[in-house]
């Protein structure tokens, strides 16, 4: 049986099986094949009751078998094929979001990259203003007070120039 095969038959056989009067103590030889025959050899429905089980949707003991709350819950939401149909479009959103989390994950690092150089310009610029700011302050400073300045020239000028007519110098 191929892969496919299976799951129309685990399919046909889990809506007879929770169809039936009591899913809870179903004969194994209730099973039915891909063709909707009812399965005879013992090999082939343990084989077929093992692959369900495997898939959580039965309970096997001896020649019986129960349905498991999960395989009641995928029949009532429309079988197995619509099971896995659902589980494939969840593991696809899935490997989308993964794929959106790794770009955006991206950018974020390339954006706190450009922040670390933003950040560093920012610095430097703020050094430069700083230091513009000590001179403009000096200059200020110096413009403020060069009457101050021009008057001690012009004092210590004149003090050098009466000392020396006076022959002191």
């Amino acid at each position: 049986m191929t892969e496919h095969q299976n799951d129309i038959n685990i399919d046909v056989n889990l809506k007879i099986l929770c169809e039936s009067d009591n899913p809870y103590e179903f004969d194994l030889k209730n099973f039915v094949d891909e063709k909707g025959r009812q399965i005879h050899l013992r090999h082939r429905y343990q084989e077929f009751a093992s692959l369900m089980e495997r898939e959580g949707l039965i309970r096997t003991s001896v020649h019986r078998c129960s349905v498991e709350k999960f395989g009641l819950k995928v029949f009532n939401s429309g079988g197995w094929l619509e099971y896995l149909s659902n589980q494939e479009k969840q593991e696809t959103e899935l490997e989308l979001k993964i794929q959106e989390k790794e770009i955006l994950d991206t950018e974020i690092k390339l954006l706190q990259k450009n922040k670390l150089k933003y950040e560093e310009t920012i610095r430097e610029q703020n050094d430069r203003i700083r230091n513009l700011t000590e001179k403009l302050k000096w200059v200020s400073l110096i413009q403020k007070y060069w009457w101050v300045i021009v008057t001690c020239i012009g004092v210590g000028w004149s003090l050098g120039e009466l000392l020396d007519k006076l022959g002191w110098t």
